[in-house]
Order: C-alpha cells, then sequence, then structure tokens
C-alpha cells in the first residue's frame, strides 16, 4: 500500500495534459489577435484609399468647374462618377446664386475587406467663390482728359505722369510736361514758356493727332518739333484711340459690401451712414471718413468668421492708419478731412474702392498717401492700392484742395480740380482737368487691379478658393 501512493506517474500525466491544453489555448489567442489586428491594419488601410479616392473626386469636380464655359451656371458642375484604383469615385457641385460660391463634394468607396457588405465610404467638400476680373484697361495708364475742349495747363504746373487728351491741349506760363508718354488725339498750342519736355530733358515720345503751334497763333505744325516747344525723341501723328472705362454705379449701389443694401457690419461699426433712403439719389449726407474716434466695419460671408467679403477701418494717430478692402459705397458727397488738432498723416492699407456718388473732397492739408512720408518711392500700387470714384453729376465731381497730397487712383464722373501746391501721385480719369499753381502729378505703374475698377477691356471669370472650407467625415 505504502508504495502505490508513491507512485507519481499518473500525476505527471495530468499534469502534462494541462500544460497542453494551456499552450493549444495560448497559441488560439495569439494566432486570432494577429489576425484581428491585420484585419483592423486592413480596415485602416481601405479606408485611407477611401478617402483617397473622395479628395480624387472633389479635385475632378474642380477640374470640371475652372474649364467649365460659364461657372455661373448651376448645371456647370454635374454628379457623375468613375472607377479608380479600385474603387468607386463621385463628384458633385452645387452653386449658391446669391453669395457665388461653389460647394465641390467628392466622395470615395471601397470594398470592405472584412466581408461585410456595407463598404467603406469616405466624403470630403470645398467651397470656391466665383469672381469677376479683368486685364487693366489703358486708359488707367495716363491722366486722362475725355473732352472735345481745350484742357488747359498753366502756372507752375508740372505733369510728371503720361497723359491723354482726347481733344486739344492747351499750355501756359510755366506749364511743363516731362512724362515719357503724350498722347493728344486733337490739337496742341503752347505759349509763353510752357513745353512738353525742355531741351536739356527731351520727353521720349509725343503723338497729336492735329499738330501743334507756337504761340498761340497760326499754322498748326506736323510733326511737332521744338519749333513749336515739343522736345521729344519720337514723334508719330498716330494716337490711339482710349475711350473713357464706362463706370456702374446702379450695380455696385447694390452690391458695395459695405453699401447702402448691406449697411450692417458683420463685424464693428461705422460712425456714419451709407445711405438714408434706400434708393440711389445722392440724398445721404457728406461723411468724414477721418473723424477723431476710431472705426472698423466689416461685413463677413457667413457670420462673424468667415471670410471678409469688404472693409472699410480708420485708426487716428500719426499717422493715422486707414484699412480698405474690396469696394465700399456712399450714396452721397464723401471728404477726407482731417482737423486742425492733428489727424493730417494718413497711410492707407488694403486694396480696394470707394464710391461716392456725388462729390468727393480730399481736404484741410491731409496728406492721404499708400506709404509712410507720401514717399512714392515707397509705394507699391500692386500691393496697396485705392481707388476713389465720384459719381457727382456736378461741373467738378473730384476736388483735391490746396496743399493735400494724395497716391492712388481717381475716377471722375465729370471734371477734376487741383489746388494750388497739392500732389497727386497717380492715375486721372475725368472729362476736364482744372489744375492750378505749384501743382504736381506723377505715376506709378501698376498691373494688378482692384475690386470696383472700372474697366474698359472684356472681362473674365476667376475662381477663388474659399479659406478654410475644406471637410471631411
Amino acid at each position: 500500500m505504502r508504495l502505490r501512493f508513491r507512485d507519481e506517474s499518473g500525476v505527471a500525466l495530468v499534469m502534462a495534459v494541462w500544460i497542453l491544453a494551456f499552450l493549444m489555448l495560448t497559441g488560439s489567442s495569439l494566432v486570432f489577435y494577429a489576425g484581428s489586428g491585420a484585419s483592423h491594419a486592413e480596415v485602416s488601410t481601405e479606408d485611407a484609399r477611401a478617402l483617397n479616392l473622395a479628395e480624387a473626386g472633389e479635385n475632378y469636380a474642380r477640374a470640371i468647374l475652372y474649364n467649365a464655359a460659364d461657372p455661373e451656371l448651376s448645371s456647370a458642375v454635374g454628379p457623375g462618377s468613375l472607377t479608380l484604383e479600385g474603387g468607386t469615385v463621385g463628384y458633385s457641385g452645387t452653386y449658391d446664386s446669391t453669395t457665388k460660391i461653389w460647394t465641390l463634394t467628392g466622395t470615395g468607396t471601397h470594398l470592405n475587406p472584412t466581408g461585410a457588405a456595407t463598404p467603406i465610404s469616405r466624403t470630403v467638400s470645398s467651397q470656391v467663390l466665383v469672381a469677376s476680373s479683368s486685364g487693366i484697361g489703358l486708359a488707367w495708364g495716363y491722366v486722362f482728359a475725355d473732352t472735345t475742349n481745350c484742357t488747359t495747363l498753366g502756372n507752375n504746373v508740372t505733369i510728371d505722369a503720361p497723359i491723354y487728351v482726347r481733344g486739344d491741349l492747351c499750355m501756359q506760363d510755366s506749364a511743363l510736361i516731362t512724362a515719357d508718354l503724350v498722347q493728344v488725339r486733337g490739337k496742341v498750342q503752347i505759349t509763353e514758356s510752357a513745353s512738353i519736355g525742355t531741351a536739356a530733358a527731351p520727353v521720349a515720345a509725343v503723338a497729336v493727332g492735329g499738330g501743334c503751334r507756337y504761340p498761340w497763333s497760326g499754322s498748326y505744325v506736323t510733326p511737332c518739333t521744338s519749333a513749336q516747344k515739343v522736345y521729344r525723341t519720337a514723334f508719330s501723328p498716330i494716337v490711339l484711340d482710349l475711350a473713357k472705362p464706362a463706370l456702374d454705379f446702379p450695380s455696385w449701389y447694390a452690391n458695395a459690401k459695405p453699401g447702402p443694401m448691406s449697411q450692417t457690419c458683420t463685424v464693428g461699426s461705422f460712425p456714419g451712414q451709407f445711405d438714408n433712403d434706400g434708393t440711389l439719389n445722392r440724398s445721404n449726407p457728406m461723411q468724414n471718413l477721418f473723424p477723431s474716434v476710431p472705426y472698423d466695419c466689416q461685413v463677413r460671408l457667413g457670420g462673424p468668421l468667415g471670410p471678409v467679403l469688404g472693409r472699410i477701418a480708420y485708426t487716428p494717430g500719426s499717422p493715422g492708419i486707414f484699412y480698405i478692402q474690396g469696394v465700399v459705397f456712399f450714396d452721397g458727397k464723401l471728404e477726407f478731412a482731417g482737423n486742425f488738432a492733428g489727424n493730417k498723416d494718413v497711410v492707407y492699407v488694403g486694396r480696394g474702392s470707394i464710391y461716392a456718388s456725388d462729390t468727393i473732397t480730399i481736404r484741410n492739408h491731409v496728406r492721404f498717401c499708400a506709404s509712410v512720408g507720401c514717399d512714392a518711392t515707397l509705394w507699391n500700387p500692386n500691393v496697396n492700392l485705392l481707388l476713389l470714384a465720384s459719381g457727382a453729376l456736378s461741373p467738378i465731381s473730384f476736388i483735391v484742395e490746396n496743399n493735400t497730397t494724395w497716391h492712388g487712383a481717381i475716377y471722375a464722373v465729370n471734371d477734376y480740380s487741383q489746388g494750388s501746391s497739392a500732389i497727386v501721385c497717380g492715375p486721372i480719369i475725368a472729362q476736364e482737368l482744372f489744375i492750378e499753381n505749384n501743382t504736381d502729378i506723377c505715376y506709378v505703374p501698376f498691373t494688378v487691379g482692384v475690386p470696383g475698377l472700372p474697366w474698359n477691356s472684356t472681362p473674365t471669370i476667376q475662381l477663388v478658393n474659399v479659406p478654410d472650407s475644406y471637410t471631411t467625415d
């Protein structure tokens, strides 16, 4: 009996069976988890493939839009699908004609590697704004007088900007043109010490259609030479036939932001008003854009966090800072006037246009420029450029008063007046030019227009990505 109890061979057998069972269970678990991990990795891979397919679909919709004959048609991007990289790509686009924004969507679908009937699907979208754009009309390269009368330059006026006159040009006293390009479709008559160029510094090119004379009597001579006080390198009797760009005041009255039809600032406020009765009739009271208190009015798409559609802002100081973006419209008179306690030097930042349906005046010795100290050599109009457009029906639409400086573009429906000792740098387009003593006009060329600049060339469509509009499920 005692020997039988000491025999442990049966215990060893039981232990061996249990160990074998444990190893089999552990191995099965390892196989299960390994397979589960592989399956999960395969699902993640196919999910990434589905996302890539979705992005391909969104890019395909974008390519269709960019090649559309008219991207403002709601049918320009229709729904469609195609097979790519073993999956299905869907694409579509929806257009909001009010905001002129396309929402482009792509969907990618791939088989589920787990064998489930439901495939793996991902969706992405982004937005594109449809904006009008165009090349800059040639008239914006000049001080442009659109009149059949004689544009008169007298006293100590110096024009250092390309000049284009559709009628005649009359120069007297000490008036001087130093620009390298002068074009007059009519005739040129010069008297006293006035001249185009000088013997020491002739201008590069002069084109006059009707000939020149000196003094204001006798017959007109062509080609114009130093005998007629025209000092130039090249002369031509052929003059470009340029037209004054048309200004669409009703359209900008309705669509400017901020403006009469969108006076509410999405962010901030304006101390005055853009209109007072909802009708384009020049009835809004005078608005001074350089008050003694700061303001910032922004119109944003879709709420306070949306992209900025338009902005006008001012911070008083030495210098004051003026901000512009987009097109702003005032249905009445407008002035830029500092007070005698300061706020006379103002630097503007941004690119845009300000329309006023009535007279625009820059006064009170204001220096309103695109560079600190009004140094035109530091001004890059492709970075900062402001157009001031006046629709006044009175004889004088735009007034730059004495001892005032301005950098930017000017458009006047009727005539333009520049006072004594005023300095203006930039293109001017008006009917008639009235320019007084000791004044100077210069020009800094630009190749990029601003929103609201009146064109005289065929408009085109520009597609602009809406910032932060990319989404994915």
